[in-house]
C-alpha cells in the first residue's frame, strides 16, 4: 500500500473527529427527561429540577446558553434502576448509622468526662473532710482522757456532734460509691456502643464502591444520558452536570474538586475553573 493510500483513511478520520467535535460544541444542547424507573424514589418534577440546576451551572459559568430544556426533541435523560442504586442506598444507610453512633458516642463521652471530673472533685473534698474528722476524733480522745465533772457535759455534746459528722460522712461515702458504680456502668455502655459502631466499618468496606453512576452515550449525532444511581439530590445534580459536560465533548479532569473528575466524591460542590478551561479548550468558547 502506498503512502498516499495510508494517509487517506487517517485524513478522513481526522475530518470525522473534527466534524463530531464541532457538532458536539453546537449550542444550545437540548434535553428532556426520558424513562424514569419507578423503583427510584424520585418524581418527574424532582428529576427535571435537578437537570435544570445542572444545566444552569454550565450556562452561568460560561455566560451563554449551552443547555436548554426541550420536552420533545431534547437528548433523553433516562433513569435505570439496578444494583448500583441498591449499593449506594446501602452505603448511605451505613453512613447514617455510623454518624448516629458517632453523635451518641461524642455526647455521652463528653458528659462522662464532665461527670467523672465532678466525682473526682467530690471524692477529694470527701477525703479532706475525712481527714478533718479524724483529727477532730483524735483531739476528742485526748480530751476524754482528762474527763472531769466540769468538762463532762461539753465532751458529751462534742461526742454527739462527732457521731453526727460520722453518719454524714458514711452517707457521703455511700453516695460517692453509688455514683462511681453508675459511671462505671455508663463507661461499659459507652465501650459497647463504640464496639457496635466499629462493627459496622467492615460492612461499610464490604459494600462495593459504585464508580459509574451515570453515562453519556454518543452514537453518531444522537446523544442520551442514563442515570443509574445517586445518594442525594445534590449528588444527582453533580452527576447530571458531569454528563452534560460529556455531551459537549469534555473529557475527564484530574482535580478531585472538579465536576468533570472521573469519580463522584465529597470534595465536589460546583463547576471549577478546571471544568470551564476544559470546555473552552474543547469548544473554543
Amino acid at each position: 500500500m502506498s503512502r498516499q493510500d495510508t494517509a487517506l483513511p487517517q485524513l478522513l478520520q481526522n475530518y470525522a473527529d473534527k466534524s463530531l467535535q464541532q457538532y458536539l460544541c453546537q449550542a444550545p444542547v437540548t434535553w428532556r427527561i426520558g424513562r424514569l424507573d419507578p423503583a427510584f424514589d424520585l418524581t418527574l418534577e424532582q428529576a427535571e429540577q435537578a437537570a435544570h440546576a445542572a444545566a444552569a451551572q454550565w450556562n452561568t459559568a460560561l455566560g451563554r446558553e449551552l443547555f436548554r430544556y426541550d420536552s420533545l426533541d431534547g437528548l433523553p435523560i433516562n433513569f435505570a434502576y439496578d444494583e448500583r442504586q441498591q449499593q449506594l442506598l446501602q452505603q448511605a444507610l451505613l453512613q447514617r448509622n455510623i454518624a448516629r453512633y458517632d453523635s451518641n458516642i461524642d455526647q455521652r463521652g463528653a458528659s462522662l468526662i464532665q461527670q467523672s471530673e465532678r466525682l473526682k472533685q467530690q471524692q477529694q473534698q470527701f477525703e479532706q473532710q475525712n481527714r478533718r474528722f479524724a483529727a477532730a476524733v483524735a483531739a476528742f480522745e485526748r480530751k476524754a482522757q482528762q474527763v472531769n465533772a466540769a468538762n463532762r457535759s461539753a465532751l458529751q455534746q462534742e461526742q454527739q456532734q462527732l457521731n453526727a459528722q460520722q453518719q454524714q460522712l458514711q452517707q457521703q461515702a455511700t453516695a460517692l460509691n453509688t455514683e462511681q458504680q453508675r459511671l462505671q456502668r455508663e463507661q461499659r455502655y459507652l465501650n459497647e456502643t463504640v464496639a457496635d459502631r466499629n462493627a459496622l466499618l467492615p460492612l461499610q468496606a464490604s459494600v462495593a464502591t459504585t464508580a459509574e453512576v451515570g453515562v453519556m452515550e454518543i452514537k453518531g449525532r444522537q446523544r442520551s444520558m442514563t442515570i443509574y444511581a445517586y445518594k442525594t439530590l445534590a449528588d444527582l445534580q453533580l452527576t447530571m452536570a458531569h454528563e452534560f459536560g460529556h455531551a459537549l465533548g469534555v473529557g475527564h479532569t484530574s482535580g478531585e474538586t472538579s465536576v468533570m473528575h472521573h469519580q463522584l466524591n465529597a470534595a465536589q460542590r460546583r463547576l471549577t475553573a478546571e471544568d470551564i478551561q476544559a470546555l473552552q479548550q474543547q469548544c473554543g468558547f
